[in-house]
């Protein structure tokens, strides 16, 4: 595999959400989620009911939302 800093953000957020499945992290999995990228910290953080994080740093940018696990594009879970 690619090291990350090779991939695009979408692309690393989409194996962060694959890993998620893997280990059976279900909270994040069940439901809408929101995916969030911090430069500063490089790591992307999943939250619920559309928060942004307020973690460690202000710099968050939202990448994606999922539902259910599942990649939302224009509204419809592709």
């Amino acid at each position: 595999m690619k090291d990350n800093k090779q991939v695009s953000l979408i692309q690393r957020t989409l194996l962060e959400v694959a890993e998620f499945k893997k280990h059976k992290l279900n909270e994040f999995l069940i439901g809408e989620s929101q995916w969030w990228y911090s430069k500063s910290q490089d790591i992307i953080m999943a939250m619920k009911n559309s928060d942004q994080p307020n973690i460690l740093t202000k710099d968050w940018i939202w990448v994606m939302s999922t539902i259910d696990g599942n990649l939302v594009l224009g509204g419809k879970v592709e």
